[in-house]
């Protein structure tokens, strides 16, 4: 079994993640170590909730474009709640994050992280054009992976 790569989108870091990486400056190596270990089976960090696909747009579905809730830590889901119960209450739009990835289609040991999706992440995913234009990024990326 190859061992699991994680990168940051290069599409998309920019526009993402660049204030983001800046206000929380070990954000971004925390991240691609946590979820290597998330992948790897070693672990779900306390930051990271429940992991699902987009199933809406269609090309989101088709791309296999996934999102997990997240917490900006030090914040964290309770201890005591397993991953699938680990979501965002509504109503608190700058506590509603994710992180939007896809796993390479033929490579699929490598992942792309496409973005973080905040504040108010559902709100965004109801954006049909929004979310067709992360599809796309995450299509080229299972086509070359």
């Amino acid at each position: 079994m190859d061992e699991i790569e994680v990168t940051i989108n290069e599409q998309t870091r920019n526009h993402f993640f660049g204030d983001l990486f800046q206000k929380h400056l070990d954000l971004e190596a925390k991240l691609l170590k946590d979820f290597k270990k998330y992948k790897s089976d070693e672990g779900i960090p306390s930051y990271f909730g429940r992991d699902v696909s987009y199933v809406k747009p269609y090309s989101a579905e088709k791309a296999c474009l996934m999102h997990i809730h997240l917490k900006i830590p030090p914040d964290k889901f309770p201890d005591d709640r397993v991953q699938y119960y680990r979501t965002h209450k509504k109503g608190n739009p700058e506590k509603d994050i994710c992180l939007v990835y896809v796993q390479g289609l033929i490579e699929d040991h490598r992942y792309s992280i496409i973005a973080i999706l905040h504040p108010d992440a559902h709100l965004k995913a109801q954006d049909y054009k929004f979310m067709d234009e992360l599809a796309q990024i995450a299509q080229k990326f299972r086509d070359e992976n």
